[in-house]
């Protein structure tokens, strides 16, 4: 072998151990294993939630990173739609949908490690400004001429409490002929109305708390009126800070938030545990 030659190979050789030596370096325990008491945070959470909470929840996240700095990732839907997405997918740290059943279901699958009461959902009739049908009843709802805009009934929490609601008040039947849309999720319904597409839509309150649409109200014993949860996913990667995005949204300082978006805060005499 000639000199250029040895010298060529001693050199691959020395670079080889070097290598060597800093791998396994870099992966003895010592450098892997946490100092004690020190764990580290979630850099961002995933969090399925209904729609009609986007506006407060959108907010709260923001409080919630510059407090933390863990980044709160939505996937905004219908709550039946947002289950079936949990359910395929069964990823994600936390689940708020519009509807306490919703949750429920969440649980009796094996999905919820636990969960919070926040908010009530109160449902109410939108109406153009002026009330120009003169809506009042939710018998008015089955008048020739009054276009009637409600949520998918399989869908979200608003369009399976709707059909509920008006199943019970003997409408649901008599009002077939006045539905001219069917949404996939609640805001969609203040769009038809804010384009002159519905006379009338059933929607939750909060949501009209800031648009130019009047509301009617719906009495109690008529109404549907349910507590809103927030529920931690049992497959969070990261269970411990779920848990911390759940007390927040739950705590006086995240209820707040709501009650500036036109919500109900649980528990409260008006509604009790609806």
């Amino acid at each position: 072998m000639s000199k250029n030659h040895l010298q060529a190979v001693l050199l691959i050789v020395a670079l080889a151990c070097c290598m060597a030596c800093g791998c396994t370096s870099e992966a003895t325990p010592a450098d892997s294993t946490p100092v004690a008491g020190e764990s580290a945070s979630a850099e961002s959470l995933v969090v399925y939630c209904g729609a009609g909470l986007r506006e407060p929840m959108d907010e709260i996240a923001q409080v919630y990173q510059e407090k933390t700095g863990t980044e709160i990732k939505y996937t905004y839907s219908g709550s039946a739609q947002l289950l079936s997405q949990i359910e395929l997918l069964q990823s994600g740290d936390c689940y708020m949908p519009g509807a306490k059943s919703y949750i429920d279901s969440a649980a009796e699958k094996g999905f919820i490690n636990s969960s919070e009461k926040t908010i009530y959902h109160v449902l109410a009739i939108a109406v153009a400004p002026g009330n120009p049908k003169n809506i009042t009843t939710l018998a008015d709802l089955t008048k020739d001429g009054v276009r009637v805009a409600i949520g998918e009934p399989t869908g979200p929490a608003v369009g399976s409490a709707a059909k509920k609601m008006l199943d019970t008040a003997g409408c649901w039947e008599d009002m077939q002929h006045n539905i001219v849309v069917q949404s996939g999720t609640v805001n969609e319904l203040l769009v038809y109305m804010n384009m002159d597409q519905a006379d009338a839509a059933i929607i939750w309150e909060d949501l009209l708390d800031n648009s130019d649409l009047e509301q009617v109200d719906i009495p109690i014993h008529e109404g549907f009126i349910k507590v809103i949860p927030i529920g931690t996913l049992s497959f969070s990667e990261n269970p411990k800070d779920a848990q911390a995005f759940a007390d927040f949204v739950s705590s006086d300082e995240g209820k707040a938030i709501f009650v500036k978006h036109g919500f109900e805060t649980y528990p409260c005499a008006k509604y009790g545990d609806a």
